[in-house]
C-alpha cells in the first residue's frame, strides 16, 4: 500500500462534526462566497468558513494495521462506518447486475437496506470490501 493508498483530508469544525476526504478520490477544493467548497468523483459539499476549526493532511499511518471495515447487521439493513463520503456501496444480484446503490454521508456512515429488494442473497460492495448477504 502506497502513501497515495492512505492520505486524506480531515476538516475538523467548531461544533464537533469531521469531514474525512480520501485523496484516491479526486478532492477538489473551491471558496464560493462565504464558505469551502469540496467535489470529489462522488459528491459536492459546502462547509461555512467560519465553522472550520482546523484541517489537516495526512497519510493515515498509526503504526497499527488498517482496520477492515466490518458492517453492522440491524432489523433488514447492512451499515456500514467508515467509508469516505460520498463513496458509493453497490448491492449485485448474483447474476453481476447492480441492483441499488447508496452513498457514504459526511460521518462516513452508509446505510443499505435490504427491505426493498427480493428474496435471496447478494454481494454488497464498497470500494475496499465484498461482501455476500442473504435476504430472508
Amino acid at each position: 500500500m502506497s502513501y497515495a493508498d492512505n492520505a486524506r483530508i480531515v476538516i475538523k469544525q467548531k461544533g464537533g462534526n469531521e469531514t474525512t476526504l480520501e485523496l484516491s478520490t479526486n478532492p477538489v477544493i473551491t471558496f464560493s462566497g462565504e464558505d469551502l467548497v469540496i467535489t470529489n468523483d462522488y459528491t459536492t459539499i459546502s462547509i461555512p468558513l467560519d465553522d472550520i476549526d482546523k484541517y489537516e493532511v495526512t497519510d493515515g499511518t498509526t503504526g497499527i494495521e488498517p482496520k477492515t471495515i466490518e458492517p453492522l447487521f440491524s432489523n433488514g439493513h447492512v451499515i456500514f462506518n467508515g467509508i469516505p463520503m460520498g463513496c458509493p456501496i453497490h448491492i449485485y444480484a448474483l447474476d453481476g447486475r447492480m441492483v441499488s446503490q447508496v452513498k457514504a454521508g459526511s460521518s462516513g456512515r452508509a446505510e443499505v437496506s435490504l427491505e426493498d429488494l427480493p428474496k435471496g442473497a447478494f454481494i454488497i460492495a464498497t470500494q475496499k470490501n465484498r461482501i455476500k448477504v442473504i435476504n430472508k
